[in-house]
């Protein structure tokens, strides 16, 4: 089609409401059915249960003593999984079972791991800039030094960067970039949806290709559900816009359906990245208000370091590929070649669920065993694995200002109460607490001593630390982060604090159901 607003509003017509009801109740239908068939097996098992009891038993035991001695295994998970067996013995045992050995998720682990190792070859770290950081600060140097040695993620020093405290400025700055696209532009994001937001990028993104733009984007599988039209993708393909939904939702009951693509970046001419909690949806920007003011922030980083970005992309988007591609023609020249401004130390870094690190919680847990002034963070789910907050207790004791912003008005009841379970005792050991009065937190941001920062997409929580891909960026750089803690001290001026009498105010059913969730919280 020639005229953009016809193209966008037929494909809008196709997801209209009853698409949408009919794809969920298709899935859902379908999942349903297997439930079923577990259940009705389960029942068979019962009905028998004298003569399988001792099965039961030898099942149990076995693989409650696999979840106690799996090295892999988070102690809070393991808590988790066997309560599970304790409540639901059989259930519990099959669960953990098909977390472990689903063959599905074992053959995209397998691929994921194939490209990532295909394409991380052509990262390079520059000895100098190591050896600099440890003269420099030998804490930071280490994290620096585990992200190269363990994961392949360099250090760069030649660059510059910008920090965006509000989705609507970061939008803008995102058009801007677009319009100067010449060669390509790649884009990554957990959720996509039709609205003046995204429609205003379609429509650069349409004349880009026009221009002769190599444009490709990739979206998480779970906006078919809710966000977009199940042949979006051909819709995109006839703009000559590459199109991939990343694990697209197949209504079978695997846990490789579990691990989602929850980054959010954007790549153009390998001359810009931007990432952080930005999605693309009118929300993130503040042109629709489900949960009140939404709070969200992002980076944009020039330079050598663009290149980190575009290879998670490309590993990415390689998993998929029937044909497997060179990459080499998008990497960027040799780091000398670009002459930015040295002010500071970058990282760019992505995590996922199949490595053998949890790359995100390593870093995070490094900002706190570093800090020595202060520890601001924040964050719009706080359910924290007890290394963490004992961590974090552990920081507060020590005088240390640590500080904490989250939601006032939540996006998921259920996980707001969760975090909410956690606020008594992180007050009591000297850790602040505050709500963002106005809405929804979904910035995700560190900051410590004027000196180190993490901006990017991960989550204080188990599905972001342990379940979904996610991306960030760590700064060694004094000017980025007093700009991140110049943004925390303005939003806490619109947060209410949160004290040890609010708290006793939570009635016993409140408190019952946090700490009950809490135990479910890594499977939930």
């Amino acid at each position: 089609m020639n005229d953009f607003a016809d193209f966008t509003n037929r494909f809008r017509i196709k997801n209209s409401l009853p698409g949408v009801l009919t794809t969920l109740i298709l899935y859902g239908v379908l999942f349903l059915l297997q439930f079923a068939l577990i259940f009705a097996v389960g029942h068979f098992l019962k009905e028998h249960e004298d003569l399988l009891q001792g099965l039961f038993f030898v099942v149990d035991l076995g693989v409650g003593l696999h979840i106690v001695n799996d090295k892999r295994n988070d102690p809070v998970y393991k808590v988790a999984f066997l309560f599970t067996m304790i409540v639901l013995p059989m259930f519990g045992a099959f669960l953990y079972i098909l977390s472990k050995w689903d063959i599905m998720r074992r053959w995209f682990s397998e691929k994921f791991e194939t490209s990532k190792k295909k394409n991380f070859t052509y990262y390079r770290q520059d000895p100098e800039i190591l050896e600099e950081t440890r003269m420099e600060d030998p804490l930071f140097y280490n994290t620096a030094r585990f992200l190269w040695n363990q994961e392949d993620f360099p250090i760069y020093r030649n660059g510059e960067c910008d920090y965006y405290p509000i989705g609507e400025v970061y939008w803008r700055r995102m058009l801007e970039e677009l319009e100067k696209a010449e060669k390509f532009i790649f884009m990554e994001y957990f959720i996509v949806q039709q609205g003046e937001m995204w429609d205003s990028i379609l429509d650069i993104l349409k004349r880009k290709v026009q221009e002769g733009v190599e444009v490709r984007l990739m979206y998480d599988g779970t906006a078919v559900l809710t966000k977009l039209p199940l042949k979006y993708p051909k819709a995109m393909e006839e703009l000559g816009i590459k199109t991939k939904v990343f694990k697209p939702i197949v209504p079978i009951l695997s846990l490789y359906q579990n691990h989602r693509d929850h980054r959010k970046i954007l790549v153009i001419d390998n001359k810009v990245a931007f990432t952080g909690g930005i999605n693309l949806a009118d929300e993130y920007v503040n042109l629709k208000a489900p949960f009140g003011h939404w709070k969200d922030t992002g980076i944009t980083i020039y330079g050598a370091a663009v290149r980190s970005f575009t290879n998670m992309f490309l590993a990415m988007w390689d998993v998929n590929a029937d044909d497997p591609e060179s990459f080499r023609p998008y990497i960027m020249p040799p780091e000398e070649e670009y002459k930015g401004k040295k002010t500071g130390y970058v990282i760019p870094f992505g995590d996922d669920p199949y490595g053998k690190n949890r790359v995100g919680k390593e870093v995070y847990n490094d900002m706190v065993n570093q800090a020595v002034n202060y520890l601001h963070i924040m964050t719009p789910y706080l359910i924290l694995d007890d290394e963490t907050k004992s961590d974090l207790i552990h920081l507060a004791h020590t005088g240390t200002d640590v500080k904490i912003i989250t939601p006032h008005i939540p996006d998921k009841k259920i996980v707001f109460r969760v975090t909410r379970s956690y606020y008594k005792e992180l007050i009591r050991n000297g850790v602040e607490i505050y709500e963002y009065t106005p809405g929804f937190v979904h910035a995700k941001s560190f900051v410590s001593d004027d000196r180190k920062a993490v901006v990017g997409t991960i989550n204080c929580d188990y599905r972001s630390l342990f379940l979904h891909f996610e991306c960030a960026a760590y700064f060694y750089d004094e000017a980025m982060a007093r700009k991140v803690e110049a943004d925390f001290q303005e939003t806490l001026k619109e947060c209410t604090p949160f004290t040890m009498d609010m708290c006793m105010e939570f009635n016993y059913f409140q408190r019952a159901a946090g700490r009950v969730l809490r135990i479910f919280a890594p499977i939930m």
